[in-house]
């Protein structure tokens, strides 16, 4: 008597950088359309947001260097939202793409921190679905 051997789903491959860094970030993250960009202040300078998470946030190069870190303010103004929209963290460039993109850590946040970007990840994509279909 012969068995046959049960096939087993595969996982999916994870995706990697030229760094080997896993690329997951495209959960629960919010990417500004180009006429939305939010401003924040980096070490004196004044940078537009290219996406946002819980995690942390994009923004393009203007020299700065890895691992630069600032103490930045964001005003995440949503729909559905009653309490507090700022937003003040310690950032920190872990990388920077071959293309100039930052890509940074919060550092040091309380939950109730985080919570406020999840809110405002969730109610801009809930935003973007709504007009996405109102203009279809």
């Amino acid at each position: 008597m012969f068995l046959k051997k049960k096939k087993t789903a595969k996982e999916p491959p994870i995706l990697t950088d030229d760094l080997g860094i896993h690329d997951k970030r495209d959960a629960y993250r919010y990417i500004f359309p180009e006429s939305q960009r939010l401003a924040m202040s980096f070490k004196g300078k004044t940078v537009a947001l290219l996406d946002i998470s819980a995690g942390g946030l994009a923004f393009e190069n203007q020299g700065f260097s890895q691992y630069d870190a600032d103490r930045i303010t964001l005003s995440l103004d949503m729909p559905n939202f009653t309490g507090d929209p700022r937003f003040t963290a310690w950032t920190r460039i872990l990388h920077i793409t071959a293309n100039n993109v930052c890509h940074c850590i919060f550092e040091d946040c309380r939950v109730d921190e985080y919570e406020v970007v999840h809110k405002f990840v969730l109610e801009m994509q809930k935003r973007d679905l709504n007009a996405s279909r109102n203009n279809s």
